[in-house]
């Protein structure tokens, strides 16, 4: 009987796709190069919407390929067709505006206000703030105070206009600018710009998330503005925001199904309080040690850790 060599079997679209989300954080270059070998033909329809993200943060983030970013966003929508969602239109017109592409730009986020039933107005003040939010951590601690802030401009405007179309979409790229801008160098906090960049994207993520999202959404909220006062040296607030925090889920989450995300509220409580040098830090953080033992998973594990870390530096770095 002769040997046969059993070659392993191609991954399907879904599944390839499902690697390359998997990996594209620790393994870019990798998630790169499996992204190029991807045949958006092969994708069932509802993981189109992933994929638009996933161009935009690795062939665009991560290796400014903005160019090659656009191509394949003008492939996924001319497949995804009828059944584009807001979020490809977004994603697709980020690409298209931060590659120079005006005609695509401006056909793509007029697709997106009419998907999403919104003014143009705000699908443009979307869009610009999702370039931005790409594109900061690519920039000095002045230019990306300077390019937020100008991107945040339009927002103040927003919260008054009628309806809530693209609120959450809105909660979401604000949230993770401000997360981005608040892991910055500690040297970077001091940049004037910066700071005031992260303050007011944290309060505009609140602020959305109160009109679009659930008690989870303001919950979290409040967590991410414990986060943003804590490492801006603002110790009163961190306590505030993250005590307001840990009352919805007192209210809401007697069964301790959120018990993760009443760890990190009570981690960021006891920041709050050591740089405002009140009283009940040591008590804080025995809550928050007791809750994370519990979590079970390496990843949880180290993301405690690293918050952990974290604080410490900004309170050595605020001489608490």
């Amino acid at each position: 009987m002769s040997d046969r060599t059993v070659s392993s079997p191609t991954p399907t679209g879904d599944a390839l796709l499902a690697q390359i989300d998997a990996l594209h954080d620790d393994e870019p270059q990798q998630a790169l190069e499996q992204l190029r070998a991807l045949d958006v033909s092969t994708l069932s329809t509802s993981r189109l919407q992933r994929l638009s993200f996933l161009l935009d943060q690795v062939f665009g983030e991560k290796f400014d390929l903005w160019a090659e970013a656009l191509a394949r966003q003008r492939a996924l929508v001319q497949q995804a067709g009828t059944h584009a969602t807001p979020a490809i239109f977004r994603q697709a017109a980020i690409a298209a505006q931060v590659a120079g592409d005006a005609d695509l730009t401006r056909l793509w986020t007029q697709a997106l206000a009419a998907s999403a039933d919104a003014p143009l107005a705000k699908a443009r003040a979307l869009v610009s703030l999702g370039a931005v939010g790409f594109s900061v951590s690519r920039l000095g601690a002045e230019s990306a105070g300077r390019l937020t802030l100008q991107a945040l401009q339009p927002l103040a405007a927003l919260h008054a206009t009628p309806g809530n179309g693209l609120d959450a979409a809105f909660g979401a790229v604000t949230n993770n600018l401000a997360s981005d801008l608040l892991e910055r160098p500690l040297d970077d906090l001091a940049q004037p710009d910066l700071r005031t960049a992260l303050q007011l994207a944290a309060e505009h993520a609140q602020r959305f998330w109160q009109r679009a999202g659930t008690w989870v959404n303001h919950e979290r909220a409040h967590y991410l503005c414990a986060m943003a006062a804590n490492a801006l040296g603002f110790g009163s607030e961190g306590v505030a925001q993250a005590r307001a925090g840990l009352a919805l889920l007192d209210e809401f989450d007697q069964a301790g199904n959120e018990n993760v995300d009443r760890a990190f509220l009570e981690l960021e409580l006891a920041m709050g309080l050591r740089l405002s040098e009140q009283a009940g830090r040591a008590e804080a953080l025995a809550r928050a040690l007791a809750l994370a033992a519990q979590f079970g998973q390496a990843w949880l594990d180290r993301w405690f850790a690293e918050r952990s870390a974290r604080n410490e530096a900004l309170a050595l770095h605020y001489q608490r």
